[in-house]
């Protein structure tokens, strides 16, 4: 009976990985819903690494600090992305296009007289 004992407590139960196929987003990966705020994604991932520490499960620890510094980043990405350089993309109507190159060239049109009397 002891020996029978001993041998169920040497069985260990499958604890569910962070790297299941089933966990596809970095929020599954640390159990908290899409709309957390960054104060309950920091308590997510530490009570996830109190769940799954390094020494014991690497891969399941590389995961979870994969998923929180994603969701970390994630909010600063989109800072840089708002304030990040990008082309300006317009189209120009071409009837405006040909009155502003009328009145420029009009502007431009100099007489020999005014050429000599700005000269001199």
């Amino acid at each position: 009976m002891e020996r029978l004992h001993q041998q169920q407590r040497s069985v260990q139960v499958p604890v569910p990985s962070p790297q299941s196929p089933f966990m596809t987003s970095h929020h599954e990966h640390l159990g908290i819903s899409p709309g957390a705020t960054p104060a309950e994604i920091k308590a997510a991932y530490h009570s996830k690494l109190r769940e799954f520490p390094a020494h014991t499960y690497p891969e399941e620890f590389k995961a979870i600090r994969g998923a929180y510094e994603a969701l970390r980043k994630g909010e600063t990405i989109q800072n840089e992305d708002f304030l990040k350089i990008r082309p300006l993309e317009a189209e120009l109507n071409p009837e405006i296009l040909k009155q502003v190159r009328e009145k420029a060239i009009a502007q431009l049109e100099v007489s020999l007289d005014d050429l000599i009397r700005a000269t001199f």
